[in-house]
């Protein structure tokens, strides 16, 4: 008899049904896995709307403002990953689908099934960056591909300039595009296309600048110099890399990359896909180097994995497509049985793995952050709930509603805080400060008229609350504010700024000329 070969409508009933199914799996990891303290940081964002932020440029912020119109649940503040990672395995299929049904249809799959859909649920920073990102070098496929067609260069740079507003690793895809062009055949058209493409990118980068100048260049600062403060070569760093890459282009795919690595040299089938390899190569290869000195985030290169995913149809068979779909399920399979059981093993089993002391209270308030806020529900009335943690901060916050400050120097990360809190405002007040560690009382008196420590019990982990009479903002302000002024918002001489911010709010009335 002869074999049946599918034809297209099933493929995509087959696509419609692993979409609806997917879906349905990230919205009840959604719903049920515990909010993290970044996602908590950047709620914050949308809170205080800003045309820039401390870490990063603004767009997931004016995103969360949105959002948090219709509510600040869990689902409501994931909903944009939950969109923007569908959209994008409707793209794959519907970009490949030309080239190879077969192929589009098998490639798709293995996108939705893979962790980077199904086990990404938080919304972070890398959301946007990953959706514009995946568009702007759609955009300029389309471009290339129809004659330099001016329209989707502007479309490629917009939706490039979007990216940018959402995190620096933006300007890896724009260094793609610069390589491309320099290495491919020129003409007037796509001179001037690039030309145009980067000029739609200008007005985010000018906006950036201003914001920057006006705000003692927080987020270049903070990128460029604080955060790597001590850097070094490490060739720990660069193995850890290779374990990046290994991880998030997922063990199969990056298998049969290497065994086909011919091909990479090679012409490909389809020519017009080089840009798209160059767009997560280029990237690729200066992460490689930045590793020499710095420890690469697990995050840090997934905006160009997309683009591993639409260029498999040009190294791959579908037979090896089939093969990494079929490993695709067990690697997620495992990724989702974790985070089943962090939802929903009790908290107290954790004990068991010798996770004790300050290190098992924080695992029960990342867990259960939601009752570790309720318990300070005694203190609403008199008491500013705050805490020496800025992750432990925003969270208290977004569960309560209640602006939650950090209290104490903090650290490099998380210092948006110095933007919104106004301890001017706190003068006099009283303080309640969770803590997870027992409070050292000399960290906290000379601050205070009086001090004392209470502590509760959750889930067999031990919390700790300072209570803080009548806060001495002067004292605080002479100490506390001054080292975190000195140690985080000096701008260099040779830099051009407006008036430290910081300055201006604590201590211009103390030094006359001294915030210029």
């Amino acid at each position: 008899m002869e074999k049946l070969i599918p034809n297209r409508s099933y493929y995509l009933k087959w696509f419609v049904t692993l979409l609806v199914i997917t879906l349905i799996i990230k919205w009840l990891i959604a719903i049920y896995f515990p909010l993290t303290g970044d996602e908590a940081y950047f709620a914050v964002w949308g809170k205080f709307l800003s045309i820039g932020y401390y870490d990063h440029t603004p767009l997931v912020g004016w995103i969360l403002y949105i959002m948090l119109k219709l509510g600040q649940s869990n689902l409501i503040l994931r909903m944009p990953t939950i969109i923007a990672t569908t959209i994008l395995a409707i793209a794959i299929f519907c970009f490949l689908k030309s080239y190879d049904y077969r192929k589009a249809f098998l490639i798709s799959v293995l996108y939705l099934i893979s962790p980077i859909n199904l086990g990404a649920m938080f919304i972070t920073t890398d959301v946007p960056l990953i959706f514009f990102s995946f568009f702007s070098g759609m955009f300029i496929f389309y471009a290339l591909k129809k004659n330099d067609n001016l329209f989707y260069y502007f479309l490629s740079g917009l939706c490039l300039g979007l990216a940018f507003f959402s995190k620096y690793f933006a300007v890896l895809l724009a260094l793609a595009y610069i390589v491309y062009f320099l290495a491919a055949k020129k003409s007037w058209k796509r001179t001037f296309g690039f030309l145009l493409l980067f000029l739609m990118v200008l007005p985010f980068g000018l906006i950036n600048l201003y914001w920057n100048y006006t705000h003692g260049w927080a987020n270049l600062m903070f990128n460029l110099d604080t955060r790597n403060v001590g850097a070094t070569f490490n060739w720990h760093f660069i193995v850890l890399y290779l374990l990046v890459i290994f991880y998030i282009v997922t063990p199969p795919i990056f298998y049969y990359l290497l065994k086909h690595w011919k091909k990479l040299f090679q012409k490909l089938e389809y020519p017009e896909f080089s840009i798209l390899v160059i767009s997560f190569v280029v990237p690729f290869i200066f992460f490689l180097c930045l590793s020499t000195i710095k420890s690469i985030g697990l995050h840090w290169p997934l905006s160009f994995v997309p683009f591993v995913y639409l260029s498999l149809i040009c190294y791959l068979s579908s037979t090896d497509i089939i093969r990494s779909i079929k490993f695709m399920v067990v690697f997620t399979a495992i990724h989702l049985i974790l985070m089943a059981a962090i939802i929903f093993t009790p908290v107290q089993t954790w004990q068991r793995f010798g996770i004790k002391g300050h290190q098992y209270s924080d695992l029960v308030f990342i867990l259960k952050h939601n009752a570790v806020r309720d318990q300070l529900n005694q203190y609403n009335r008199n008491y500013i709930i705050a805490s020496p943690s800025y992750a432990k901060a925003v969270l208290m916050y977004i569960d309560s509603n209640d602006y939650s400050p950090t209290f104490g120097h903090g650290s490099v990360h998380g210092r948006q805080g110095d933007f919104i809190t106004d301890f001017r405002t706190m003068k006099n007040k009283n303080f309640a400060i969770l803590d997870t560690k027992k409070p050292k009382l000399e960290d906290y008196t000379p601050y205070f008229k009086s001090v004392k420590v209470e502590k509760f019990k959750l889930y067999d982990a031990k919390f700790y609350v300072v209570l803080g009479d009548q806060f001495n903002y002067p004292k605080y302000r002479d100490v506390v504010l001054r080292n975190i002024y000195e140690r985080y918002w000096q701008v260099p001489k040779a830099v051009p700024h407006t008036p430290s911010f910081y300055c201006e709010k604590y201590f211009a009335d103390q030094n006359h000329g001294m915030c210029q």
